[in-house]
């Protein structure tokens, strides 16, 4: 069974709302030294983090727009710092596997 995120969102979409998260000045961190766990500035509110998670491929987010869709630029900007996220990238979507695999 296909997941949502996996089925939704293009490779093109990751690669644009990792860059807004770049212009707008967003910074990601490692909780705790784990690489499945992250904090991720917020660009609109002034000393709020969201918690972006990875949990078996699954990008998990705290953020209100998680709520709507299944991407948002602070999931995007913790792709870009693994790795998984490069210019290069042409596939389309990007799957989970390749998000398990930089974990």
């Amino acid at each position: 069974m296909m997941r949502l995120f996996e089925q939704l969102v293009p490779t093109a979409t990751w690669l644009r709302m990792a860059e807004k998260a770049t212009r707008e000045g967003l910074r990601a961190f490692r909780i705790n030294d784990d690489r499945r766990a992250w904090a991720v500035t917020s660009h609109s509110q002034d000393g709020v983090a969201y918690e972006v998670t990875i949990l078996d491929g699954d990008l998990l987010c705290s953020c209100r727009g998680s709520a709507f869709h299944p991407y948002c630029k602070h999931r995007a900007l913790v792709l870009r710092e693994l790795g998984v996220l490069t210019p290069d990238v042409t596939h389309s979507p990007l799957v989970p596997n390749r998000v398990r695999a930089a974990v």
